[in-house]
């Protein structure tokens, strides 16, 4: 990991105001409006619909990363990576920790808002498993944004990265919980990252239990992704 390099990285990101703007302040407006009107009067359910903004948030901004990357394809900047000491590896771990590192602010905000608007109450432990779990949960969502980065058109790039982050929250249960969604649509949501999330973010929701399984599954998804990050990487940067 380049410290110099993810500096350089994060603020140039940080400027890219749209995006950090529609990550952190969407999912805490959706939040007010479903949580307050919604769900209104039910405690478990805005404990629910917080958590699950916050993870979109947290997605959202992790995804959304790939555009940075994008955009230095189609500037070449690729092909002065290769006159650098950054290997390929250092560079797709550098991209994915960058994301997951923007990816707290939402989750800070949103938590913020649902405690202070709509007066969720959790227990400290609560607090700090959900939090930790929203954040660190859009881990898999940080080496897809790279992907993206790596397979998308610098022009077409952030419609791509919207349109399936907003797929993957709604079929795995963002908006929805997948028990009220029909037996075929709640086999797909299995089937995805997002429903894995969902699982170990609000999971410290049910008396502080921890989802293994989740883990795991989500770790199984960060890799695969890291690797096929690794892979487009190399293959872009040899036909620079």
């Amino acid at each position: 990991m380049n410290l110099s390099y993810m500096r350089l990285e994060a603020v140039r990101l940080l400027r890219n105001k749209r995006v950090v703007i529609f990550s952190t302040l969407m999912p805490a407006l959706l939040l007010l409006i479903i949580g307050g009107v919604s769900v209104r009067g039910d405690a478990d359910a805005k404990k629910y619909v917080m958590v699950s903004m916050a993870l979109f948030g947290a997605m959202t901004a992790a995804v959304s990363s790939g555009g940075t990357i994008a955009v230095e394809r189609g500037l070449g900047w690729n092909r002065t990576l290769r006159l650098t000491p950054l290997s390929p590896a250092a560079y797709v771990l550098n991209k994915v920790l960058l994301a997951l590192a923007v990816g707290v602010l939402p989750v800070i905000i949103t938590f913020a808002v649902g405690a202070a608007g709509l007066h969720v109450r959790l227990s400290a432990a609560e607090w700090v498993l959900c939090f930790v779990g929203a954040w660190l949960s859009s881990l898999p969502f940080a080496a897809l944004g790279v992907v993206i980065g790596y397979l998308a058109k610098p022009d077409s790039v952030q419609q791509v990265s919207a349109l399936l982050n907003l797929t993957l929250a709604a079929f795995g249960g963002l908006w929805v919980p997948v028990d009220l969604m029909p037996d075929t649509l709640r086999y797909i949501a299995k089937l995805t990252p997002s429903y894995w999330t969902g699982q170990v973010a609000r999971s410290p929701l049910d008396g502080g239990h921890i989802d293994t399984q989740a883990i795991l599954v989500l770790a199984g998804w960060t890799v695969a992704l890291a690797l096929i990050a690794l892979r487009r990487f190399r293959v872009d940067t040899a036909r620079a």
